[in-house]
């Protein structure tokens, strides 16, 4: 199979679902809010409809319960995993970077130094926040979420990049301190 058929979700799908076993398409969702969503954006609802479309590529199998909710329960086949491998042992290229702040920042003129002290506060609160979240993972016990993969690594680079954010917008605030 080429991975031109599969983009992003699609390893994502794959790669929880080779780590965790069979899962729902929510058991998905709720992972990706957990883990890789904090550094990979992409709209939700895909996670509902890619194991469907890796079905009928023959990467996924799908069960759905007997009795119950009977829900849709997914699971990587070998083909999956023969995908998943591939593309992890591939060149990653190179990183994109989608920062609001730093687009609206573009589009303001220099001189408008209130709008820049805005939106420069706004980022060190959010980027603040955010670091304050990874700190809390970083601490919390690993066993409370046992069917996450580890992602201590990713974790660590959240954390420097939060702090890169965090240095940039504390100097463009200090910049717009009135003179």
């Amino acid at each position: 199979m080429s991975d031109a058929t599969l983009g992003p979700s699609a390893f994502i799908v794959l790669g929880f679902l080779n780590h965790t076993g069979p899962a729902t398409a929510y058991d998905l969702k709720r992972w990706v809010d957990e883990s890789v969503g904090y550094f990979w954006s992409f709209p939700r609802s895909q996670l509902y409809a890619e194991p469907q479309r890796l079905v009928t590529l023959g990467l996924l199998n799908e069960t759905q319960e007997d009795r119950g909710r009977r829900r849709r329960l997914f699971s990587i086949t070998d083909a999956g995993r023969a995908a998943l491998d591939d593309w992890r042992r591939s060149p990653a290229g190179l990183p994109e970077l989608r920062d609001p702040g730093l687009l609206r920042m573009f589009f303001t003129p220099p001189d408008d130094r209130a709008a820049l002290r805005v939106l420069a506060t706004d980022q060190v609160r959010q980027h603040q926040e955010r670091l304050a979240t990874y700190h809390a993972m970083m601490h919390a016990d690993p066993c409370a979420v046992p069917d996450q993969p580890p992602f201590s690594r990713t974790l660590r680079m959240g954390e420097l990049y939060e702090q890169a954010c965090l240095t940039f917008w504390q100097e463009v605030l200090e910049q717009q301190r009135p003179e």
